[in-house]
């Protein structure tokens, strides 16, 4: 078992920047040094303090994210961020660090809504706890916050305490073949009243609604949408890019729901506010949104204004004078 003393100590030591990677199942995601010198954390795992009554959680970030799952689903609870799990090494730490999050997002919220706090290795091996159960925070940064997507280059995530929500108590998939405007304007609909949609994703010319909550609820809505019922499965898919797994460049587009469609888009999820093309001919541009390429060859998060730059580069500065987190992982010249 790797203890936190074993990463302070690896920290401290380091001479030259260190990768720090959990299962390694991102390195898809931004640029990867395989020169650097590995900090493995996927042996720093387990969960270290578990309150159903109190709906929080708090885990060490080698655990495998279907460990923590199936143990909340024990009590029927759920992370309500809905991490993708991009195969069994995924950790829950690599999930936070990434900033990742499933289906349930627009409905439910990103991971970093959350992360309620975090225990961290600085730069210079000391272990500190940040976030509001602890009530340890930095003057000025939410470090718990930070680390969601700064990719493990402001510190070791080691830990992380997590705010968790009771299971939905009935879920149903549906599929519905419509025109793209149809189904803009159904997801729209669900959108802006109270229902129980819980994901949406459009691809090919059909519609996948999930609609999650009270038996009655659901039932409700099912009959008044129609369509036909789908294996819970789909999202668990979308979400890992698994119908994706043998292209060599996915384009993700961060957008608004309304934004025009540009492109012919493999899929559209998010409630239309995340937009995906596989192995497109010329690298794909729009007038609204913002680009990530993941790649085996040439990652990228897209290009940053100046002031986004500079913000980045500040923090990387504050946190890891020495550069010594995963330099470079989330472009060249900013952290």
């Amino acid at each position: 078992m790797l203890e936190v003393k074993d990463i302070s100590a690896r920290v401290a030591a380091a001479t030259s920047p260190l990768r720090i990677v959990g299962g390694d199942t991102k390195r898809r995601y931004g640029h990867v040094d395989e020169s650097l010198e590995l900090l493995e954390m996927a042996g720093h795992a387990g969960i270290l303090d578990y309150h159903p009554a109190e709906l929080v959680v708090r885990v060490r970030a080698g655990t495998p994210v279907t460990e923590l799952v199936d143990t909340l689903a024990k009590e029927n609870q759920v992370l309500a961020f809905e991490p993708p799990v991009h195969g069994e090494a995924s950790t829950i730490g690599g999930v936070i660090s990434a900033g990742l999050s499933g289906s349930r997002r627009p409905y439910a919220g990103a991971a970093r809504d959350h992360v309620l706090g975090a225990g961290v290795v600085l730069f210079d091996g000391e272990y500190r706890e940040f976030g509001g159960q602890v009530m340890k925070n930095v003057a000025g940064y939410d470090v718990s916050r930070l680390i969601c997507g700064a990719y493990g280059t402001l510190g070791v995530v080691a830990d992380v305490s997590l705010k968790v929500l009771p299971a939905p108590e009935r879920e149903v998939s549906l599929a519905l073949e419509m025109p793209l405007i149809e189904a803009q304007s159904l997801v729209e609909s669900l959108t802006r009243r109270v229902s129980p949609l819980s994901a949406s994703a459009y691809a090919a010319g059909v519609l996948s609604l999930r609609l999650s909550g009270l038996e009655s609820d659901v039932a409700d809505e099912q009959l008044a949408i129609g369509g036909e019922i789908i294996d819970d499965v789909y999202w668990r898919q979308l979400d890992s890019l698994a119908s994706f797994q043998g292209a060599s460049q996915i384009w993700r587009l961060s957008t608004h729901a309304l934004a025009p469609v540009e492109h012919d888009y493999d899929r559209m999820d998010w409630g239309f506010a995340q937009r995906w093309l596989v192995d497109p001919a010329t690298a794909p541009t729009s007038s609204q949104g913002h680009w990530t390429c993941i790649s085996n060859t040439s990652p990228s998060f897209g290009s940053m204004s100046l002031l986004e730059q500079k913000l980045h580069r500040n923090l990387k500065q504050v946190f890891d004078p020495n550069g010594i987190f995963n330099p470079g992982r989330l472009g060249e010249g900013v952290a």
